[in-house]
């Protein structure tokens, strides 16, 4: 089934359906992706023929994609201003718009797909996930809108970022119900000398905080696999099993 490629507030959306969606009255959680949905785009790997086989013999939910479009990757899903360290001779820098770009997700665009699609619209059945960047707003934005988003996927989350761990750190978390999944390569960026090097640091810190403050028990789950390097082909293989855990709750 080919995806459904549509504008919102002329943001390009892509919108898998789950097999036989028109052929039912049936209602699909849906998975909100970051960077046009590339954990799942079939170009890249072939992550989605295998969440549909899940699907298929019943060891997963028919689920409902949207990938998003973004503007400004740089921008949006950067929580703070700080210096762009992909180019530090520039003097450009990463724009710190991640909390407008949140709430956009959680008060415009969730809604608009729940009056479009046939969604359950309760948090549980809402994920929202993506690769680096996308892991990064991702967990940012789960955090900000906990009673939107319930499943929440970081692939590679680019926790290295200035300011991220003092953010989760001084905010106060309690049980709502979310799952978390984050995953990283065990040696990635411990080449970089720029704030790259911090990046399984402040991940391991960032899930041991989370896990002694609100997301106890079987609620947050981190898989640290061979890597010493940020591999979106590696990362990506994750998803199936990720999507299992997130969505099997019974």
């Amino acid at each position: 089934m080919l995806p459904i490629v549509e504008l919102f507030q002329n943001r390009k959306l892509t919108i898998y359906l789950p097999e036989g969606y028109h052929e039912s009255e049936e209602r699909y959680a849906a998975v909100f992706l970051q960077d046009d949905g590339d954990l799942i785009d079939p170009k890249d790997s072939d992550v989605l023929q295998k969440i549909r086989e899940l699907t298929a013999i019943n060891q997963l939910p028919g689920l409902l994609f949207v990938g998003i479009e973004s503007f400004d990757r740089n921008n949006e899903y950067t929580p703070f201003v700080s210096p762009n360290v992909f180019e530090p001779e520039s003097g450009k820098q990463f724009g710190g718009n991640a909390s407008v770009y949140a709430d956009f997700l959680a008060n415009e665009l969730k809604p608009y797909i729940d009056s479009k699609y046939r969604t359950l619209q309760e948090r549980e059945y809402t994920g929202i996930m993506g690769f680096s960047f996308g892991g990064l707003i991702s967990v940012y934005t789960a955090l900000r809108h906990p009673d939107v988003f319930g499943r929440v996927g970081s692939f590679s989350g680019s926790f290295w970022f200035p300011g991220i761990v003092d953010w989760i750190e001084q905010r106060t978390i309690r049980d709502t119900g979310q799952r978390l999944y984050m995953n990283l390569g065990h040696a990635e960026g411990s080449g970089r000398t720029n704030g790259q090097q911090w990046m399984v640091p402040n991940s391991k810190r960032i899930y041991q905080y989370l896990q002694q403050n609100g997301f106890q028990g079987d609620s947050i789950r981190q898989v640290i696999y061979e890597s010493d390097f940020h591999s979106f082909e590696r990362g990506v293989q994750y998803v199936p099993d990720a999507m299992q855990w997130l969505f099997n709750t019974k």
